[in-house]
């Protein structure tokens, strides 16, 4: 988004951005595109010289549009927001957090506990709480 521009992902929603995005061809075997553009925040992957590049590991492309990691990040955490019952600020904190690291330790089961809570601005404790919820054991 440019500077002094008002309409961003925040106001328009995922709908109003997805104007803005070259779909790639879904009968490759592999799904490569000139530009990936994340439907919620915008920003874009692209090679310089404009050849076709695979849609990097950590983003997601589904029928809700594509994402990059950190939106991701912010829809599993607003998912569980949405799903729980209005409570005072501090819990829906912590539930908002525990739904970060879930999510991380779901995409990324076979890393450390000290990586995934590093990536989760979180604790070793909280993982290993969430991986024991989740029934996901830590990597030997």
């Amino acid at each position: 988004m440019l500077a002094g521009q008002k309409d961003g992902p925040a106001t328009l929603g995922i709908r109003g951005w997805q104007s803005h995005i070259r779909r790639p061809n879904r009968l490759m075997s592999t799904i490569t595109a000139k530009k990936w553009t994340c439907d919620q925040c915008g920003v874009t992957v692209s090679r310089l010289g404009g050849e076709k590049v695979e849609l990097p590991a950590s983003w997601a492309n589904s029928g809700d549009g594509t994402f990059c990691l950190l939106c991701r990040r912010e829809r599993a955490a607003q998912a569980a927001l949405d799903a729980a019952p209005e409570g005072n600020l501090e819990a829906r904190a912590k539930l908002r957090r525990a739904a970060l690291v879930e999510f991380e330790i779901r995409r990324r089961p076979g890393h450390g506990n000290g990586e995934i809570a590093k990536a989760c601005r979180s604790s070793v404790a909280a993982v290993v709480a969430a991986r024991k919820r989740l029934k996901i054991p830590a990597p030997q």
